[in-house]
């Protein structure tokens, strides 16, 4: 279950493809989380390359940030754990 701890949110965003929005999502997570800091990386991008860039393979999941959105998932339903203990993703899909 989900803590509703005061935290931060720092939204990465740009209408433009390709100028690093996701490698800069992955690496700050990944960076926050190496400090001991928990962290939630919550992909919209329907391309979801922040599953691939954490290690998780694409379609490994069944539920995505897309369930939580369109049909009212839990947002907790479609958590991955990664290699980093404090580091968790809510994946994106088509």
């Amino acid at each position: 279950m989900l803590t509703t701890a005061p935290g931060h949110i720092i939204a990465i965003a740009n209408q433009k493809g390709g100028v690093g929005k996701t490698t800069t999502a992955i690496n700050l997570g990944a960076s926050l989380a190496a400090a001991d800091m928990r962290t939630l990386l919550v992909d919209l991008d329907p391309q979801g390359n922040a599953a691939s860039g954490l290690g998780i393979r694409k379609g490994s999941y069944s539920k995505s940030t897309y369930d939580v959105l369109v049909h009212g998932e839990p947002l907790e339903s479609v958590l991955q754990a990664t290699e980093l203990d404090a580091l968790v993703l809510a994946p994106a899909s088509r």
